[in-house]
């Protein structure tokens, strides 16, 4: 939607596939909760949780170039590890979008 009326834009949000939120899944076997997701499941103000391979799948899908990404922790910052394996290690993304050339 934001692309229908501009050129580019930043879309960020919780990565769902974070190892700290697996984990916490796996254990409790109930949806978790932490600082970039502090609310219940059936309360979140999300319109919809994933990860950035869905985000990514659903780009391409929808026509929609990935101009830049930048993975970083909750204290936002930018780690070696969270680039290597991003889906894992990567609390927060930031990816900035634009349409596709025509």
């Amino acid at each position: 939607e934001m692309l229908r009326l501009g050129r580019e834009g930043i879309v960020t949000f919780p990565n769902f596939a974070h190892w700290r939120l697996r984990w916490g899944l796996a254990l409790s076997g109930r949806m978790p909760e932490s600082d970039a997701l502090p609310y219940k499941w059936y309360n979140t103000p999300n319109i919809r949780l994933c990860t950035f391979k869905d985000f990514e799948a659903l780009c391409r899908q929808k026509g929609i170039k990935i101009k830049s990404r930048r993975v970083v922790d909750g204290q936002h910052q930018n780690s070696w590890l969270a680039r290597a394996w991003p889906n894992l290690l990567g609390e927060i993304a930031i990816y900035r979008i634009t349409r596709e050339s025509t």
